[in-house]
């Protein structure tokens, strides 16, 4: 659990899809991964998935939407296409710095009308050995732009064959679900390619979680016990499980007694990652509030007004709180879309750095950590924050802030700048104090 807080599918008209596997091991010069929470990645509503078909062969699910890739007329007719270029590295996790092989696809598109804007959906078959773990990094290349767009970076666990990459889930026509995160009452088909018919026991928790402390906080740390609110037992036919998600919380189908390994399927409210619901637009203010401002909205018979009155106070009147307000929530809405595991994005430690000082400037990973920095690198007006990842049954999207007393005064410049009616930027260097 955790802990130390843990004891533990094509779109139409994508013509045709070329695959150029060449088997190279090449040193990175780097392992940056600031892309990932930029804007133009989000841009792309660009989403991909892996699932396990065999010990050496996987496959890449992607979606990708067409919207900000140039369609040209061919040289020998009146139809106008784009030209996508997939590209993919693999990395053993183990050595971040090593390139284990690469491979690309192209992907032509046909323009059909004027408003034609959707996502381009696809796969590609990956040669990925048991034994390791890899991470996956993704780039796409508009040819006819001539730019690229670094797109994601996907871990994929290859240790055991009882992970959760070993399950595709799809709905009943077989659309590939590319977010961990599902609707109450989704209708689920659960692929795998283990055992054609057998039975899973799955344990639902209905546990609600609290937001992460301040960054500076010397709380101890939370701990939950596996302990579920009820389970029960679904079959296996033919390698597939129909299945439905009624209520709100999470589900675990457990394919190991021993280890808890398993997928899991976190159901939030129907409008996520969005957040729609004034009870739940103040919870994600809190950051930024004070407590007696977060218990007045709570306890308020008019709890819009409320919320509505402490952005007119602190933008000073309403076209500036509008404009706060959309920054702010669009933030927790990419923190949901970013971070969220058993619980939602925005309640997480990273959510929680990402709403109130927006994407860092800089970040890197290793095998057990990220570092974001904000500020340029080996600044020393620079500021860092080490998140360290949880090994848990549930999800590989979790990780943990490394709190420290001396993040106070840089918490409290960001907080300050959003109560002073001032939207705490993007890519802002952070100054010491």
């Amino acid at each position: 659990m955790v802990a130390k807080k843990w004891s533990f599918y094509k779109a139409c008209f994508i013509l045709i899809i070329l695959v150029f596997p060449r088997c190279t091991t090449q040193k990175i010069s780097q392992n940056s991964f600031d892309y990932l929470y930029k804007k133009s990645q989000r841009d792309l509503n660009a989403k991909f998935t892996v699932f396990h078909l065999n010990d050496s062969i996987s496959k890449l699910f992607y979606s990708f939407s067409n919207e900000y890739f140039l369609y040209k007329k061919t040289d020998t007719g009146e139809n106008y296409f784009s030209n996508i270029k997939l590209s993919l590295k693999i990395i053993s996790e183990d050595n971040i710095n090593i390139i284990k092989d690469t491979l690309s696809a192209e992907v032509y598109d046909k323009k059909q009308d004027d408003n034609f804007i959707r996502q381009l959906k696809g796969d590609i078959l990956i040669k990925l050995k048991k034994g390791s773990n890899y991470y996956i990094d993704i780039e796409l290349t508009d040819i006819n732009k001539k730019i690229n767009y670094s797109c994601s970076t996907i871990f994929t666990d290859k240790l055991t064959p009882l992970s959760r990459q070993n399950f595709l889930i799809t709905n009943q026509k077989q659309d590939v679900f590319f977010n961990n995160y599902y609707k109450p009452f989704e209708e689920i088909v659960i692929n795998t390619h283990l055992n054609k018919d057998t039975s899973y026991r799955i344990d639902y928790f209905k546990t609600q979680f609290s937001i992460a402390s301040p960054p500076f906080s010397t709380e101890p740390m939370t701990h939950f016990s596996y302990i579920p609110d009820s389970s029960f037992t679904v079959y296996s036919h033919n390698k597939k499980i129909n299945m439905t998600l009624p209520e709100k919380g999470f589900y675990h189908l457990k394919t190991n007694h021993t280890t808890k390994d398993g997928v899991t399927f976190f159901v939030f409210d129907s409008v996520f990652p969005k957040i729609k619901n004034t009870e739940n637009m103040i919870f994600a203010t809190r950051y930024i509030m004070a407590k007696k401002e977060f218990d007045e909205c709570m306890t308020s018979l008019q709890k819009k007004t409320s919320v509505d009155k402490f952005w007119i106070n602190i933008g000073g009147n309403a076209e500036k709180a509008k404009e706060l307000i959309k920054k702010y929530y669009t933030r927790v809405q990419d923190a949901n879309s970013l971070f969220s595991s058993f619980k939602e994005g925005w309640k997480t430690d990273r959510g929680m750095m990402y709403i109130v000082l927006g994407p860092p400037n800089k970040v890197s990973k290793t095998k057990f950590q990220e570092i974001w920095t904000y500020g340029e690198l080996n600044n020393r007006n620079s500021i860092t924050f080490s998140f360290v990842k949880v090994i848990n049954p549930f999800t590989d999207n979790d990780y943990y802030l490394l709190r420290n007393e001396i993040l106070k005064d840089t918490w409290y410049q960001a907080v300050d700048a959003w109560r002073q009616g001032r939207v705490y930027l993007d890519n802002q260097s952070i100054r010491k104090q």
